[in-house]
C-alpha cells in the first residue's frame, strides 16, 4: 500500500477529478483513520480526547468537504472564521445532536441561523509533516491569535494519558453525558493515509435483538448474495444490517422470522441504531 503525505492529501482535496464518485473515493482513501482499541499498551506518549458525534470535515484553506469528498456550502460567515491552512475536524452541535448537524451542513442552500449552532472542532493540521504534538501546538497558537474572530472554531482538547484506570473513568464520563467515546493518539504520529497504528477509537458498545423480516440484495463482489438483513426491533424500528455478515451467511442468511443479536453505538434522532453490525443468530429454546 502506498503512503501519501499531507502534501498529497491537499492536492487531492483541491483537484478536479473526472467524476464525483472517483473524487469521493480518492478523498476518503487519503485520510488518516483510527483503529478500534483492542487493549494495546498505552503510556505517557499518548493523548486522549473525546470522539465527537458530528460530521467529519476537511478544510483545505478554501473549501469545506465531508470525509467522502462532498463539498459543503457553508455560509461565508462560517468559513471566514476558518484558518488559511488545511485542517481536519468535526462539524458538531453538542453531544446527541448529530441529526441537527446532518440536517444543517448537508443542505445545498445554507441557512445561516442553523449554521450558527455548528462548531468546527479541529483535531489535526494537514499541511505539516511534524509530529502530532507539534501540529497540535501550532493549532493552539493559531486559535490564541484568532481569538474572538473564530468563535465557531475550537481546537479539540488533548489530555495526557495517565493510566488505564483513568482512561476507563474518562470513557464512562463521556458516555454518561451522551458522548460517543474517546480517541487516543500518539504524540509523535505523523499524518498518513489509511488505518493508523498510533491512533485508536474507544467506544462503549450496546447489544440488542431484532427480528429478520427481509433481505437487501448485494452488489459488487456480493452480486447475487445477500447485501444486508432487513430487521425490526421489538419497538417496531426497521433498519438494515450488513456489517458483520460472513460470506457464508450472505449465501445462507438467517431465516425470515429468526432473531439476531446486533451491536451498535447509540441511536439516531428517529431511534435507528447507529453503526449496527451483526453479532450472531439468537437461538430461541
Amino acid at each position: 500500500m502506498s503512503i501519501r503525505t499531507p502534501v498529497t492529501l491537499i492536492a487531492l482535496a483541491c483537484s478536479t477529478l473526472e467524476s464525483e464518485t472517483a473524487q469521493s473515493s480518492e478523498f476518503s482513501d487519503s485520510l488518516m483513520l483510527a483503529k478500534p482499541y483492542q487493549g494495546e499498551e498505552l503510556n505517557s506518549n499518548y493523548l486522549v480526547s473525546e470522539k465527537l458525534d458530528g460530521i467529519r470535515a476537511i478544510w483545505d484553506g478554501k473549501e469545506l468537504r465531508t470525509r467522502g469528498g462532498i463539498a459543503l456550502t457553508a455560509p461565508s460567515s462560517f468559513t471566514d472564521q476558518l484558518p488559511t491552512f488545511a485542517v481536519e475536524g468535526e462539524l458538531w452541535a453538542g453531544r446527541g445532536n448529530y441529526a441537527q448537524v446532518q440536517k444543517t451542513v448537508l443542505d445545498e442552500r445554507p441557512d445561516e441561523p442553523s449554521w450558527s449552532t455548528i462548531t468546527y472542532m479541529i483535531f489535526d493540521r494537514l499541511d505539516s509533516l511534524d509530529a502530532f504534538k507539534e501540529r497540535y501546538a501550532s493549532l493552539r497558537l493559531w486559535k490564541m491569535a484568532s481569538g474572538s474572530r473564530s468563535d465557531q472554531v475550537q481546537i479539540v482538547e488533548q489530555i495526557p494519558f495517565q493510566s488505564n484506570a483513568r482512561l476507563n473513568q474518562q470513557l464512562q464520563q463521556v458516555t454518561n453525558r451522551s458522548g460517543e467515546g474517546l480517541v487516543v493518539r500518539h504524540k509523535q504520529a505523523v499524518y498518513m493515509s489509511g488505518r493508523s497504528e498510533l491512533l485508536f477509537k474507544i467506544k462503549i458498545h450496546q447489544d440488542a435483538e431484532a427480528t429478520v423480516i427481509g433481505y437487501k440484495p448485494g452488489n459488487g463482489k456480493y452480486q447475487s448474495l445477500v447485501g444486508a438483513l432487513h430487521v425490526e426491533s421489538p419497538s417496531g424500528v426497521r433498519f438494515y444490517i450488513g456489517t458483520g455478515l460472513t460470506d457464508e451467511m450472505r449465501k445462507a442468511p438467517p431465516k425470515l422470522g429468526s432473531e439476531i443479536t446486533y451491536r451498535y453505538n447509540g441511536t439516531t434522532e428517529s431511534g435507528v441504531p447507529r453503526f449496527a453490525r451483526f453479532l450472531r443468530e439468537r437461538k430461541v429454546h
